[in-house]
């Protein structure tokens, strides 16, 4: 797929893929078979407005090896049924994500995801060679990562305009909490130069798509394991209704509420004041919730920790409740 031809397809709910693991913690090629297949067919084989997000962050992609990522994108690729997929192809350094970038290329995705340079945060000068070196080495699309919980760097605005002058540089994952930041990109990125993607999830999305509706869809991990609750709030807002949007995302609540309180009743080391810090414990729920609803979660791999069993028992009358189960 062209750049320009994804650029008019990017829009609706983005499900950010899991890595299911076996029992004996190699990944699980056939379960993310049947992972994919299972949202391919939600999405209508492309008629839904879905677009697959593999190995990025959700997907542990940084405990995985280079040889399992690129099985995971071939493998994502390969099962897609004309749904567009995005893959995160990002390395510490621009010259390794560049071979990633270009493998997923040979594969077959539509789109290579990256964030800025993580380990060493660079200037401004240093990040824009970055990606423009990355989009000049592929053909596809390119969309921006901007997530500064996973590289301590968030793109400004400026940045961000100068990116989307960038031919196949045609989208943000826009990882910002601040409301401040939605209202600067929506109104000073063109639409036609650069997709704006909410990358926090359904209550991020209706914030950011209030301005203007310049947000054109969101990241979600909830749409692995219950895809039509997420649908309802992008139908939702794409149709104006935001009391419908409202609606839905109350039922989704007592999900997000869990996953604070998991983190809560856990230590953390982080020294990033709370309102930027990510929360990883939404990677072992909803791995759990995977397997609960009959699709391959499986277990967390190391540094990141399971859930306990009263937490699963939790999340299974979470799941009823939301009419998931």
């Amino acid at each position: 797929m062209k750049p320009n031809e994804f650029r008019e397809r990017l829009k609706g709910i983005l499900p950010v893929q899991y890595c299911p693991y076996t029992e004996e913690g190699e990944v699980d090629i056939e379960g993310w078979k049947k992972n994919t297949k299972f949202l391919a067919g939600f999405a209508e084989g492309g008629k839904k407005d879905v677009v697959l997000v593999t190995n990025g962050s959700t997907a542990e992609c940084y405990a995985n090896s280079v040889e399992e990522q690129e099985r995971i994108i071939e493998t994502v690729a390969n099962c897609s049924a004309g749904v567009p997929v995005i893959a995160g192809v990002s390395q510490p350094g621009t010259k390794e994500t560049i071979k990633m970038a270009q493998y997923a290329q040979e594969v077959g995705v539509d789109c290579v995801m990256v964030v800025p340079p993580y380990y060493t945060t660079p200037t401004n000068e240093g990040m824009y060679k970055h990606f423009k070196a990355i989009a000049g080495s592929v053909s596809i699309a390119v969309m921006v990562y901007n997530n500064p919980t996973v590289s301590g760097a968030l793109l400004s605005c400026d940045l961000m305009q100068e990116l989307a002058k960038i031919d196949n540089i045609v989208a943000v994952k826009d990882n910002s909490p601040s409301a401040s930041h939605y209202a600067e990109m929506a109104t000073n990125i063109l639409t036609e130069d650069m997709v704006l993607i909410s990358g926090l999830g359904e209550m991020a999305y209706l914030g950011s798509a209030a301005y203007g509706y310049k947000y054109k869809g969101f990241a979600t991990f909830i749409a692995n394991f219950a895809p039509g609750l997420a649908y309802e709030i992008y139908e939702a807002v794409r149709d104006r209704d935001f009391e419908k949007a409202h609606e839905v995302l109350r039922k989704e609540m007592p999900i997000w509420d869990f996953i604070k309180n998991s983190m809560v009743q856990r230590n953390t080391l982080s020294i990033i004041p709370t309102a930027w810090r990510g929360n990883p414990m939404y990677i072992s729920i909803g791995k759990a919730a995977m397997d609960l609803v009959g699709l391959n979660g499986g277990e967390a791999r190391l540094p990141l920790v399971d859930i306990t069993s009263g937490e699963k028992s939790k999340l299974r009358k979470i799941l009823s409740n939301m009419d998931v189960l």
